[in-house]
């Protein structure tokens, strides 16, 4: 019996330092492009990015970029950094404009003027 306890008690001993590990998924991801054009009701802009992040479990853990931004957009360079969306875009805040920047190629790049409602997001680029 007492035998019988002791490998009881040693098969859950490792059941539950096995299950004790966590592997966290992390991911590193980065996009580069420039554009410009017209919206209508903004005007003309023109835009360069680089984003660069590293994600661990859905979140951004750390994150650079090099903004250039004219027309509309000027200053946007300076936006400061809210959340990760959809695992494609770091947004940022300037102003009156939120902007989707992709650290995904292909992505696009997005714009959207956070006082209007409708949460309308413009696409401006297409890289």
């Amino acid at each position: 019996m007492q035998r019988i306890l002791f490998t009881l008690l040693s098969v859950g001993v490792a059941v539950l330092l096995g299950t004790g590990q966590a592997h966290a998924e992390s991911y590193a991801g980065a996009a580069s492009g420039s554009c410009s054009g017209n919206v209508d009701g903004w005007g003309h802009f023109h835009a360069h990015t680089h984003e660069h992040v590293y994600v661990i479990d859905g979140d951004i853990v750390t994150e650079d970029h090099d903004f250039d931004f004219g027309g509309f957009l000027q200053g946007a360079q300076n936006a400061r950094f809210l959340r990760m969306r959809d695992e494609r875009w770091a947004i940022f805040r300037s102003g009156d404009f939120d902007l989707a920047v992709p650290f995904v190629e292909g992505a696009g790049l997005f714009a959207r003027d956070n006082q209007d409602s409708g949460n309308n997001w413009v696409k401006l680029c297409s890289y």
